[in-house]
């Protein structure tokens, strides 16, 4: 399954459908007598470079230890969110929309589609053809009308942003964005959108039309009338110049930036097409899954199939195939990475400002990234998180006291590393710099990232310098103090979220150090891992599975949406399933615990289910989250849901990892093949699946692999392998 379709237009934005090219993204909604094409940049962001810092932090840092190794827990966490929290960050915006209004053009038979094995969306009504799309090497957005009878356009454009409309020989609309926009949690803040003069970055987006119709220009429109064929070549610019300097604020200078990338094209359609669909290929081509399911309901409808009973083949594949679509349309070299919602957002004060929320969300975002082979879509994961950690030394300098790097809760496209304001539940997260750089190790370790391996190693040393520098010795253990398990709290002295020793926390730090260790340096970093590793407090076992805090506390959400005491083993790589059975098993029952007692369907906390039920080998349980998911988290245009009603992409992004998770298992270097494919999956296939540099395909029927091979020596369990199975040369198994 490789196309979404419906058989009616978008009413709403969460029915609209993506298109992006890693740089400009839009959202089209296909109407029959309009089409509303909303536009992002990916680098408009509110605000400017802002030092947060507080050396205030520092100063009562030992004071909030003292109270929790007190057993003080509710007074530590009364002062440090007085003196240890920071500002929020900045907000991701949305552009602005261009509105095609039709006249004298057929709506019958209505077909409106998008498909992404070439990238293209399509309107198909009776003799007419509309079609779209984002193209990289060409950094451009076109739009094409084409019909048997003449018909009249008439382009316009707004923005929600303060702006202007004006045309010339196109359509432009430029304008500036807030210097602060307020997180929409907010909800009694006062002015929360503000704009001050020469502060905001500029903005434009513009439109140029190439017709064989004869076009009008107005003062803040185009009017094209008695054409057969219309197509429109838009680009965006904003004032951004890097996350260390202040942004241009000259609408004129930005809107020039597009005059020029519009004046270079070679506009002939077919080949920019092709230019197009080549480059989205390369990247598309290199991994696929096949579930050996078609349908040939629309979209909408097998989404409401899953709805009222289980979810299907068809819909998994279909939905797996649009993570990957979406990666590609969102994250390419030079651009930024995905943040909350990708690089598709409708709204000035958007769902926790769609940022970056790095206690799991922009992790998430990447995690079956590498498996499917997009290495290249992780490059500005890469640079973000190095440029975090050149601003993150001095949050670790001046609010820990520290050498390495720190990042806290929300980093933004100023990369900002200081905590935010909040509760201490999750605003005090100085770990989450360690997660971002192990993050990026993970990916480096499974190949394909070699051209930034100076990069990669430099940010995985610094954040193991953080973690060993950050640490304290307690009791005869070193422990990450103050240590939260993020957005979750406990009942100690009161209810509280601050204590010391969070298994996630020391999941991070131990993953640090294994990463850094990996590198085998001789040196005084690797000396003073080794010398402390022992003394880590260890992983414990409590009332409901793994210790999720230094003692068996009572937590007072017995089914919380974030597995982050998990983390060690997924997605971190220190227990393993077979290697470490007693931890599993541990993991195994505080996952289980949380899944029983949970209500809310979140997609980015099924997804982590997914990959989580995956890791553990049990399809029974992967297949149940799958289907509660499509059921109950999925909006009709496939983007997920975060309750009551909004869009992050984590979740979709997730699924991909979750999916991979559940078809191919790595551990030590040894390869499980389906370690936990729903029984939906009866038969099917995968094709270079890319793990730890190998390219892996093989095929299955009732759950037994029936072939497999690789372009490289492997190695892979004989578990669900048939006797009979087809191998390459390059397959080893093993018991």
């Amino acid at each position: 399954m490789q196309k979404l379709w419906y058989k009616s237009p978008a009413r709403l934005w969460r029915e609209a459908l993506p298109i992006g090219n890693g740089y400009t993204a839009a959202m089209l909604f296909g109407g029959k007598r309009t089409e509303k094409i909303a536009f992002n940049d990916a680098t408009l962001w509110s605000g400017y470079p802002k030092d947060y810092n507080d050396p205030n932090s520092l100063a009562y840092l030992q004071e909030v230890r003292e109270l929790i190794f007190a057993g003080k827990q509710k007074a530590a966490e009364e002062l440090a969110q007085k003196k240890l929290c920071g500002f929020y960050s900045e907000s991701f915006l949305p552009l602005g929309d261009l509105k095609l209004t039709f006249c004298r053009l057929a709506t019958g038979n209505y077909r409106r589609e998008l498909d992404l094995q070439n990238a293209v969306y399509t309107v198909q009504t009776a003799g007419v053809r509309r079609e779209a799309f984002a193209s990289n090497p060409d950094r451009v957005v076109v739009y094409r009308i084409t019909a048997e009878r003449p018909f009249n356009v008439t382009l316009s454009a707004k923005s929600k942003l303060h702006s202007a409309v004006s045309v010339d020989e196109g359509l432009n609309l430029t304008g500036n964005a807030p210097d602060y926009v307020a997180p929409n949690y907010l909800r009694t803040q006062r002015h929360p959108v503000h704009y001050e003069e020469g502060k905001g970055m500029a903005f434009a987006l513009r439109c140029e039309a190439d017709t064989d119709g004869h076009m009008h220009f107005g003062s803040k429109k185009i009017r094209i009338t008695g054409a057969k064929q219309v197509t429109l070549y838009c680009t965006t610019a904003t004032g951004f110049n890097g996350y260390r300097e202040m942004p241009d604020t000259s609408r004129r200078n930005v809107l020039q930036k597009c005059r020029k990338a519009l004046a270079a094209l070679t506009r002939e359609y077919e080949p920019m097409k092709q230019r197009h669909i080549a480059d989205y290929q390369t990247l598309w081509n290199r991994q696929s899954i096949s579930f050996s399911e078609e349908s040939p309901l629309p979209t909408d409808q097998l989404l409401a199939n899953a709805k009222g009973g289980s979810a299907s083949a068809a819909l998994c594949e279909l939905l797996y195939n649009y993570g990957k679509y979406m990666i590609i349309a969102g994250s390419r070299p030079g651009g930024e990475p995905l943040n909350l919602q990708g690089q598709w957002n409708s709204s000035v004060r958007p769902p926790w400002s769609s940022n970056y929320t790095v206690n799991i969300n922009t992790q998430m975002n990447y995690w079956g990234a590498g498996r499917a082979h997009l290495t290249e879509c992780i490059e500005p994961l890469v640079r973000m998180v190095y440029e975090t950690m050149c601003n993150g030394r001095e949050t670790a300098r001046i609010n820990y006291g520290c050498g390495g790097f720190a990042c806290n809760h929300n980093v933004d496209l100023w990369r900002k590393t200081p905590p935010v304001q909040g509760t201490c539940n999750y605003m005090l997260a100085p770990l989450c710099g360690v997660w971002l750089a192990n993050e990026v190790f993970r990916h480096y370790q499974n190949g394909g990232l070699a051209d930034y391996a100076d990069k990669i190693e430099e940010i995985a040393e610094e954040a193991a310098r953080f973690a060993s520098e950050y640490l304290i010795l307690h009791d005869g253990y070193y422990v990450i103090c103050p240590s939260t398990s993020p957005e979750n709290e406990f009942r100690g002295d009161g209810v509280s979220g601050l204590d010391y020793a969070s298994a996630f926390d020391m999941g991070l730090v131990r993953q640090s150090f294994k990463n850094y260790l990996s590198l085998e340096r001789d040196d005084a970093l690797s000396k003073d891992i080794r010398e402390k590793l022992p003394k880590l407090y260890p992983f414990g076992k409590g009332s409901t599975g793994i210790l999720e805090w230094h003692a068996d506390f009572e937590t007072p959400e017995k089914g919380h949406r974030h597995f982050s005491p998990l983390y060690a083993f997924y997605p971190g790589n220190l227990i393993g399933y077979h290697s470490d059975p007693e931890k599993t098993g541990w993991i195994s029952d505080l996952f289980h615990f949380r899944l029983q007692n949970s209500g809310q369907h979140i997609g980015w906390s099924a997804a982590w289910a997914i990959s989580l039920s995956a890791r553990l080998h049990d399809a029974q349980t992967a297949k149940k989250v799958i289907d509660g998911m499509l059921a109950n988290s999925v909006f009709k245009n496939l983007f997920c849901v975060h309750p009551p009603f909004l869009f992050q992409i984590d979740g979709n992004l997730g699924f991909v990892a979750g999916i991979n998770e559940t078809l191919v298992y790595e551990e030590d270097g040894i390869l499980d093949l389906l370690p936990a494919a729903p029984d939906i999956f009866k038969k099917g296939s995968v094709r270079g699946m890319f793990v730890n540099g190998a390219s892996v395909s093989f095929a299955w029927t009732n759950g037994v692999v029936t072939a497999i091979e690789s372009d490289r020596k492997i190695t892979v369990r004989r578990d669900r392998i048939s006797p009979d199975a087809v191998l390459s040369d390059t397959v080893h198994l093993t018991e």
